[in-house]
């Protein structure tokens, strides 16, 4: 992408992963960027509440993670719609479940990839995966982290759950291909 500094803002509700989806991209981009910082925002302690979390890497000094703007929103639900559209910087990128969003986003300033999350996560026959396959997407569409980091990552994770790990790294391979593509 050309840019010294990469922001994402993986936004969902409590339960969805978000929250893990930011977390795996964090420990992935510490092989390949010297700063890294991982903010979650959990509004609330329970299933359902927006959560979300924001993800900075780079290889200069990150001052602050508090920042309004990020160069990409994955949306994973539309209770946080409204609210992260506006926070994709002009040129930026928007990721969101294409069944919640069949109309047209009316920006016209940032590239806008509808997935069909829900249906691939249907496919690999677990709905949990959907964090997954966003990650992926993010990784395919913005090639920021070589996705083999990221594979990694969820072989560390899912170690011993054999699978649990067969099922994430098929919706992620699902999802880095969808983001390549699109």
């Amino acid at each position: 992408m050309g840019i010294e500094r990469h922001n994402v803002i993986f936004a969902g509700v409590g339960g969805m992963g978000a929250l893990t989806s930011g977390q795996l991209l964090a420990k992935a981009a510490m092989k390949k960027f010297k700063n890294v910082t991982w903010y979650p925002n959990i509004t609330t302690a329970r299933r359902n509440a927006p959560a979300d979390c924001l993800v900075c890497y780079s290889d200069t000094m990150i001052y602050s993670q508090l920042i309004k703007d990020v160069e990409t929103a994955v949306v994973m639900n539309n209770i946080q719609f409204d609210t992260m559209k506006n926070r994709v910087k002009s040129g930026g990128l928007l990721i969101l479940e294409a069944d919640d969003y069949a109309e047209n986003i009316e920006r016209k300033d940032i590239q806008v990839i509808k997935v069909p999350g829900i249906k691939i996560s249907s496919k690999i026959a677990n709905p949990r995966v959907i964090n997954t396959v966003y990650l992926g997407v993010y990784i395919g569409a913005t090639k920021t982290v070589p996705h083999e980091l990221v594979k990694t990552e969820l072989e560390k994770r899912f170690e011993g759950k054999n699978e649990i790990l067969k099922m994430n790294l098929e919706a992620f391979k699902e999802g880095v291909n969808f983001g390549e593509a699109a």
